[in-house]
């Protein structure tokens, strides 16, 4: 009797799915060593503010602390700040940094004439240099321009070094107008030893967690792409001057984001087509109402 044979199929095999979520809003699900994003939805996790020596304190329950972000072993200075510059050029190639920074110009520009009318008319200062009511610009929320976060899952490394680019840009354009020395600071427990290599050789100071909410005063610039809504609650109450981040809008009526909304105007960015979400409905910020450093 003949013996009929079947080839046997190869069995399919079951692959270990795995969903990491980033600082974004995008939940990265892995499978089989493929990775795509899905948005989600749920509120992302940040540092809990404690009680310190400076008298800030939170009600809100303690979160997981977070750690300095993991850089390839390899990954050098030099390598880091090429891969910066590469972000810059087309940050300010973009249409993005075209608006802003005429519109950013406008409200330096606006501020500047405005001291030098009050300098005239004030006999006392008659010989002081106008200012521009920008003294310091802090950086929070950041993230790290080198490494992965989360155990090395989550790479937001290109989305920090377009943020990075947007404040070193504005950094130099600030600088031109004010006749004092800008002092600009960041903060993020996120930041690598070779992040703060790169951010010390930008002039830019990282300063630990508290000290950030020290620094804010009617003559800042706050510059927050990746702040969370409770720190941005403690900050907003000192009323600095300029805000980049966002956007605020549509928060509690009488809570303080909405206070500080309703005594600002504002401008939206056009989409960052290089990479939409580095600046999704971010927006500059000003106080109308400029009140002088004492």
């Amino acid at each position: 009797m003949p013996h009929t044979s079947h080839t046997s199929r190869p069995k399919r095999q079951t692959q270990k799915r795995t969903q990491v979520t980033d600082d974004d809003g995008w939940t990265h699900v892995a499978s089989g060593g493929n990775v795509r994003r899905v948005m989600r939805t749920r509120p992302r996790v940040t540092t809990a503010i404690k009680e310190s020596d400076s008298g800030i304190s939170s009600d809100q329950p303690a979160e997981p602390t977070l750690t300095p972000a993991e850089a390839p072993g390899r990954l050098t200075l030099s390598e880091l700040q090429a891969q910066f510059r590469t972000h810059r050029e087309r940050w300010e190639g973009s249409e993005s940094w075209t608006k802003l920074t005429g519109v950013l110009d406008e409200r330096l520009r606006r501020t500047q004439e405005q001291a030098s009318s009050d300098a005239a008319a004030d006999a006392d200062a008659s010989s002081a240099p106008a200012r521009c009511p920008v003294d310091a610009i802090v950086c929070i929320g950041l993230g790290s321009p080198s490494g992965f976060l989360r155990d090395g899952w989550v790479d937001r490394r290109s989305v920090s070094l377009y943020q990075l680019a947007a404040l070193a840009s504005i950094k130099d354009q600030v600088a031109c107008t004010t006749s004092s020395h800008l002092k600009v600071y960041a903060q993020d427990p996120v930041f690598n030893t070779l992040d703060e290599s790169l951010l010390s050789a930008m002039n830019i100071t990282v300063i630990k967690h508290p000290e950030a909410f020290t620094h804010i005063t009617a003559n800042t610039m706050l510059f927050c792409p990746g702040a969370e809504r409770k720190h941005l609650e403690l900050l907003l109450p000192s009323k600095p001057w300029l805000l980049f981040g966002g956007p605020l809008e549509h928060a509690d009526s009488g809570g303080v984001l909405q206070g500080y909304v309703d005594g600002a105007g504002s401008y939206c960015l056009p989409v960052f087509e290089a990479l939409e979400h580095a600046f999704w409905s971010m927006r500059l910020y000003w106080v109308e109402q400029v009140v002088g450093a004492e």
